[in-house]
């Protein structure tokens, strides 16, 4: 059935020579010598006993034959590409993720390296923003609409470094965020609403999340902040749960694909590794 037909590669140096109009520009693009373009050019035009280009002293033009095949081998290739990458095969190995600024900096960052070392072949790239979708990315990290709904649970709590609990403090330094109108208002009124107040105690207020824990960091001050955003720093010891049986409730968030990007080998790892990364914070 398919005896006629030339090789993939083949095809594949026809189509680009005849794109380009030219036998240089096409071995450029594929990495190959002008001289080996025009061998496999040749080659075909003999399997198949027609002309496909007529040649010029210093350019090519495609024949009524040629450019039929150029018609059809182009629409084919790139349907052959389109499946190849949406079964996650061949060089696109990019996943591109979208997420909260304190998401991408506080969490995904510190793991991140670990996704890297397991699957050195996969490229990622990252982007913050304030209301992420997928339309800017393959997999969109998003704040979740209630806490019961939340793929990855959060609470807050009072989280500082050992370099400000190992000082004297004449009164307290309260930092939290100040959140955008329409957003759940978790800060040290609703935490001191529900807890008491501090005798004496001085406010700072953030824009941002990742502002907020590196202020906390640097010993500023009592962060009320993300248990989910600082694990990894409380596990690694730079930052102390003040008081862990006093928490409030978060909304945590929840990953959206982008349509048809869970048919993708890549973004399939990158799930099931979220996957065991949000089972090793639930343990904690």
């Amino acid at each position: 059935m398919f005896a006629h037909l030339p090789s993939l590669n083949g095809l594949r140096v026809f189509e680009a020579a005849a794109r380009h109009l030219s036998f240089k520009l096409a071995a450029k693009e594929l990495e190959l010598t002008p001289t080996a373009v025009s061998h496999q050019i040749r080659n075909l035009e003999a399997q198949l006993e027609i002309q496909l280009f007529i040649r010029h002293t210093r350019a090519v033009e495609l024949t009524a034959a040629g450019q039929t095949l150029f018609d059809t081998s182009r629409q084919v290739l790139r349907q052959i590409e389109q499946t190849l990458t949406n079964l996650g095969v061949g060089d696109e190995t990019d996943i591109h993720i979208s997420a909260p600024h304190g998401f991408a900096a506080l969490w995904l960052a510190q793991r991140l390296p670990y996704f890297q070392r397991r699957f050195p072949e996969v490229r990622v790239s990252v982007s913050q923003s304030d209301a992420p979708d997928t339309q800017s990315g393959h997999v969109a990290i998003v704040p979740a609409a209630s806490p019961q709904d939340a793929t990855l649970p959060e609470y807050f709590g009072i989280y500082a470094s050992p370099a400000y609990l190992s000082r004297k403090h004449s009164q307290q330094t309260l930092m939290h965020v100040r959140r955008h109108t329409g957003v759940t208002q978790i800060n040290w009124d609703s935490w001191q609403k529900e807890y008491g107040k501090f005798k004496e105690a001085q406010l700072i207020e953030f824009d941002r999340e990742d502002q907020l824990v590196q202020a906390c960091l640097a010993g500023q001050g009592l962060a009320l902040t993300s248990s989910l955003l600082v694990s990894s720093l409380v596990e690694k010891g730079w930052l102390k749960s003040c008081l862990p049986d006093k928490t409030l409730p978060g909304s945590g968030y929840n990953i959206r694909l982008q349509q048809d990007s869970h048919k993708k080998r890549q973004i399939q790892q990158f799930t099931s590794w979220l996957d065991e990364q949000i089972g090793t914070d639930a343990d904690q």
